[in-house]
């Protein structure tokens, strides 16, 4: 499990994250929702040991973060930002590769999980075109890739590995925000624990198993998407005049907006 225990962060005497408990299962698809400014990415930033809490701990299967060897924590879990700057003309598949740099691997291992992570979000025909001439959206599931190579994402069982993700479907279309979307839900099923912030609510509550919703950087709900049924943070929170549906399919809570 990845945790985080009574977290508290500061930026300037200004308050990020209050008392924040947090924690991601093995095998499981949280989503992180709240408005702009309530603190997602400062807690993701924590969660992977990017920025130390003033107050607090983060804890990867029991040990604390920060005690982690460097090399031995990228192979368990992988962080994949809102915006990744690549300034040289990389090709795809050298971009993907990049994920390999925790582990030794001789070409023989290392080609084929590259591009069965390519294969996975759909570029294979893209690898050998120069990262730079790539749309938004392509950009953003190159690095999907890289990362997924990172965690050695082809085996079968991935308990105990962990990925946090900022935003990953802001640059992508329906199509591959679908796609996107049930990737993560399949890698979860293979025991892969997955933090997702995301805007969507209505695409947090279709495909998460879990809700972490924050707001003004405090936790103010943290449960099962179905048991959103029964709570009015979204429309509180989020101060829209909404209307709560149900899926047709799933009978989960959806949301839209009133004219």
């Amino acid at each position: 499990m990845l945790e985080a225990e009574g977290l508290c962060v500061s930026h300037r005497d200004r308050p990020l994250l209050w008392e924040v408990d947090a924690r991601i299962l093995p095998g499981e698809l949280l989503m992180l929702l709240g408005p702009n400014g309530a603190g997602k990415s400062t807690l993701l930033k924590a969660l992977a040991g990017e920025r130390r809490p003033d107050r607090g701990e983060v804890r990867l299967e029991r040990h604390r973060i920060r005690d982690w060897p460097f090399l031995e924590l990228a192979r368990r879990r992988a962080v994949l930002t809102q915006q990744v700057q690549i300034p040289f003309a990389l090709s795809v598949t050298e971009v993907v590769e990049l994920g390999l740099t925790p582990w030794q691997l001789h070409a023989p291992r290392a080609h084929p999980l590259v591009e069965s992570q390519l294969e996975r979000v759909g570029l294979t025909a893209l690898r050998n075109r120069s990262y730079l001439q790539l749309s938004g959206g392509e950009q953003q599931r190159v690095q999907l890739a890289r990362v997924l190579v990172q965690l050695q994402a082809d085996e079968d069982d991935l308990h105990g590995r962990y990925l946090l993700l900022d935003e990953p479907l802001a640059a992508l279309d329906l199509h591959h925000q679908q796609a996107v979307l049930r990737l993560l839900r399949g890698l979860s099923a293979r025991g892969l624990g997955i933090l997702c912030v995301i805007h969507d609510v209505n695409l947090a509550a279709l495909y998460g198993d879990r809700v972490l919703l924050l707001e003004q950087g405090r936790v103010r709900f943290d449960g099962t998407t179905a048991q959103l049924h029964h709570s009015r943070q979204v429309e509180n929170i989020y101060d829209a005049d909404l209307i709560r549906l149900s899926h047709p399919e799933t009978a989960l809570p959806q949301w839209q907006f009133r004219r």
